[in-house]
């Protein structure tokens, strides 16, 4: 009988602990019980009555409280803790729960403080997300994640609700009671649906209360549903739909933002520069969606902590890999097929991404033209990869590469030539002349991420760079029987070697404090041009021509804190300063002054301004209006001075709810010393130096964009208008007239909607409207006699007279395209057919026009007419099967 007494006894404790542990962890949540008060005027003992009898709680505190008369309440519904803040706010208190008792503890002098860090990740993946909200909502306190998904925010002791939110994800919540500094990890769990209201609690939005103007984040998932030319989901083609951001021409994946070139984007692969990020002549961007985590788009207003370009910023993010388990993806295409497979290396320590497209035009041509003399071969590739490792809980390292190729090449002349095989009599080979154009990047880095005690958090990266283009061609010669060999190499490109060093520092929830620094060795290869002829017999003859590599060196530093001057005013104060060598250890330097400001006009609405400088030391060289691999980049030199800009702009954000943002933005903006080729001289002109073919002005863009963005829900997507006008002024050209920029465009509308029916299938469609680029036409055409003198006359050599650069305009742009996914579940995982159609109603828009001479039959004579050529004039199906596992 004892032992079953002490048997009971001991049963009955540990049921009693149970129950007491379980009315412990649901105590931590009354602060958070939602009331409705009779009254919104009362006294501060009438107040907290009314929530003890309405909630059961019991408070106790201190007669040091400072209880008033009458106070009132902004509203008279709420959580507890809102209510308390309130009621207390002459005599902040900490509030410690026990049970259903709150003991409330005002603070004597300034409350004790202590630091969360910690990272938000995705809960099944352990990706980090970037950018997240971290907030506590009742102080108004809040931070954001970095870019490797890290936190840091101080608070005062006592009980806290702690909460992370990202668009896409359900919010997470963590009620601590903090009496030390604590490390936290925030697993966000992905969601389909996004509420249509706002989160209790969350009183500004974290798209309204950032300072950043003119930035734009586009979520992945909605990229790759974006209808798209044959199947391929390109990230740079559905930035061109945003307001502000133009492309060079239909089909082609360059930027032009806000009357900037192409090359004034400052492209950033985690964050390394790319040089150039196209295939296929522009078509396609180098950015296999399948290996990016987060893209985002800096149109103006840009942080200290970018420089070396002018116009925009696109930092793209890749993944890390899935810490948990294995999971693949392929797909194939039209054009090309790709796969990426990720997975952990080791359980919770380490993990791996990769990923590889490649096109197989080369293949389905061999098959073509097995039997023809003349072959010809395209194809282009691109490999990423991602490792990573968690040394501790404060250090991570990570290795990334990127490998791309484009290369055309045509096989011709065929000649056959005898052999000497003494085994095989009258042997005989074939020979033929070849032609080789391409372009490729390579790209490596190591970096290190460290957590200096609890508000530091420092990135160290050791990074390459290397893009080069190519023309490679070699000839026969066979003439009585001796064969002759000659073989010619063009290839220009730059190569960087560079170290860098980022850090955060978070000493408070209302300051965000970050520095850092880089030295970049520039390798620059001006166009260098190999030669080699060898005779059968000979000594090879081996010639080299043209530009020597070229050593620039160029150090960075920068510094900004983004903190708040008062509760609804924030600001975002820094400078980047710069030093670039030139040929002759002359060095150019740039301090630029950069300041954004945010206002709240209400919760969810705020004004914004900002100002930046930006310096570019660099110049892409073009030969043409579209991207070719003949465009060379060159550094600036004691005769070509820097390109500088200065860009102002003024902004008002508004989210609508939760995921909906309405945002209307001002800008202007000069540049100057920007750089066009002399109306005297060409890029072939070989007879002078590059640097005497070019001419320096200036520029001036202005207008405003207007941005319907819904990032979540059954019905995503946006509508953006963009007004601007870009002109530029070169004393040596046009007269000294001012003209438009060459991809000035008055009015551009874009329109991208996908529509979820149901969890098998979702529609995407995108509309486009754009005024017609400006272009150069000649105005009369006449006749122009040669000289008696002349050898050979020619009756029918005519000039063109040209009076105005850019004075005349394209036909406008429009153009509609569907596309259809329709996802099924397996057992392995899924698949998903997607098809569509380009240029739906099949708009002849223009790709370049010309004048054409044609005889009239029934006069006899020559008439001009000015015509179009359309790189898609009919509507064009696309087709692409994807599985995931």
């Amino acid at each position: 009988m004892p032992i079953i007494l002490n048997h009971t006894y001991k049963s009955t404790l540990f049921v009693l602990l149970i129950l007491l542990v379980h009315t412990g962890l649901n105590g931590q949540n009354i602060l958070y019980e939602y009331i409705e008060l009779p009254a919104s005027t009362g006294s501060t003992e009438f107040f907290l009555s009314e929530i003890e009898e309405q909630t059961g709680i019991v408070f106790s505190y201190s007669n040091q409280l400072c209880f008033k008369d009458k106070i009132v309440l902004p509203r008279q519904q709420g959580y507890v803790r809102e209510i308390l803040d309130v009621l207390f706010a002459s005599c902040p208190s900490n509030y410690i729960v026990r049970g259903q008792k709150i003991i409330i503890q005002p603070y004597e002098g300034e409350p004790q403080k202590v630091v969360v860090k910690g990272y938000v990740l995705d809960k099944y993946t352990k990706e980090a997300l970037i950018q997240a909200n971290v907030y506590e909502s009742d102080l108004l306190l809040g931070t954001v994640s970095n870019n490797f998904g890290f936190f840091s925010i101080t608070l005062p002791i006592g009980f806290t609700h702690l909460s992370s939110s990202y668009v896409g994800y359900k919010n997470h919540h963590h009620y601590v009671q903090l009496n030390q500094d604590t490390t936290l990890y925030f697993w966000m769990e992905p969601k389909d649906e996004l509420e249509e209201i706002a989160v209790v609690g969350e009183r500004v939005p974290g798209k309204v209360k950032s300072t950043r103007t003119g930035t734009i984040d586009v979520p992945i998932e909605q990229i790759k549903k974006v209808p798209v030319f044959l199947g391929e989901v390109d990230i740079v083609k559905s930035i061109q739909l945003l307001p502000g951001i133009q492309s060079g021409g239909e089909g082609f994946s360059e930027l032009y933002v806000r009357g900037g070139g192409p090359d004034q984007n400052l492209v950033l692969m985690d964050d390394i520069p790319i040089y150039n990020s196209s295939h296929l002549l522009g078509f396609f961007s180098i950015f296999n969606a399948d290996a990016v985590n987060n893209v985002r788009v800096i149109k103006g207003g840009f942080p200290a902590r970018y420089g070396g370009r002018l116009s925009s910023v696109v930092d793209i993010r890749m993944y890390d890999g899935n810490n948990e388990e294995f999971k693949g993806t392929a797909s194939v295409g039209l054009l090309s097929s790709r796969l990426a497979v990720e997975g952990p290396l080791i359980k919770d320590k380490s993990s791996f991404s990769v990923s590889f497209r490649r096109t197989y035009f080369d293949i389905l041509t061999s098959v073509w033209q097995l039997n023809e003399a003349d072959k010809s071969r395209y194809y282009f590739y691109d490999f990423n990869t991602k490792l990573n490792y968690k040394l501790s809980s404060k250090d991570r390292l990570y290795f990334s590469a990127y490998m791309g190729k484009d290369r055309y090449g045509i096989s011709y002349n065929e000649q056959t030539i005898d052999i000497e095989n003494p085994e095989v009599p009258n042997a005989t080979r074939k020979i033929y002349d070849e032609n080789d154009v391409g372009w490729r990047n390579y790209v490596g880095a190591v970096r290190w991420n460290h957590i200096f005690g609890d508000k530091v958090f420092a990135n160290t990266t050791l990074s390459y760079s290397d893009y080069r283009f190519f023309i490679d061609q070699s000839l026969n010669y066979v003439s009585d029987g001796v064969l002759s060999q000659g073989s010619q190499e063009y290839y220009s490109g730059i190569r960087d070697w560079s170290a860098k060093i980022d850090v955060d520092y978070l000493p408070s929830p209302k300051h965000y404090i970050r520095f850092g620094g880089s030295a970049i060795n520039h390798i620059f290869y001006p166009g260098i041009d190999v030669q080699l002829r060898e005779i059968s017999g000979g000594a090879p003859v081996d010639t080299t021509f043209g530009g020597t590599e070229m050593y620039r060196a160029e150090y960075r530093f920068y510094v900004e804190d983004d903190f708040h001057l008062l509760p609804r005013l924030k600001l975002n104060i820094g400078g980047h300063f710069s030093l670039f060598q030139t040929e002759s250890d002359k060095y150019y330097w740039s301090a630029e002054p950069r300041l954004s400001a945010r206002f709240l006009l209400k919760d969810n609405l705020s004004v914004k301004a900002a100002y930046s400088q930006m310096t570019q030391y660099m110049h892409l060289l073009r030969t043409s209006t579209v991207a070719m691999p003949t465009d060379m980049w060159l550094p600036v030199s004691k005769n070509i001075a820097p390109m500088r800009a200065t860009q102002s702009a003024l902004g008002f954000e508004y989210e609508i709810n939760k995921g909906f943002n309405l945002s209307l933005e001002f800008y202007y903006k000069e540049l100057t010393n920007i750089l066009a080729y002399k109306e005297t001289a060409g890029y072939f002109d070989f007879a002078s130096d590059w640097q005497s073919k070019l001419t320096a002005g200036d520029g001036e863009s202005y207008g405003f964009e207007l941005l319907l963005h819904r990032k979540m829900g059954n019905l995503s997507g946006w509508f953006g208008y963009t007004y601007s006008k870009s002109t530029n002024q070169f004393d040596e050209l046009n007269n000294g007239r001012e003209f438009p920029a060459n991809f000035d465009r008055t009015h551009d509308i874009s329109i991208y909607a996908t529509y979820k029916f149901s969890e098998k299938v979702d529609m995407g469609v995108t509309w486009a409207f754009g005024t017609g680029n400006p272009i150069t036409l000649p105005e009369t055409k006449y006749y122009s006699p040669q000289l008696p003198t002349a050898e050979t006359p020619n009756n029918t050599s005519y000039n063109q007279y040209i009076n105005e650069r850019n004075s005349y305009r394209m036909p406008n742009f429009h153009r509609l395209d569907l596309g259809f996914n329709f996802k099924k579940k397996k057992s392995w995982g899924s698949r998903l057919w997607s098809v569509g159609l380009m240029n739906t109603y099949g708009r002849q828009n223009p790709f370049f026009l010309y004048f054409e001479d044609r005889e009239n039959e029934q006069t006899g004579e020559t008439e001009r007419s000015l015509r179009q050529f359309s790189l898609f004039p009919i509507p064009l199906p696309y087709v692409r099967y994807t599985v995931k596992f």
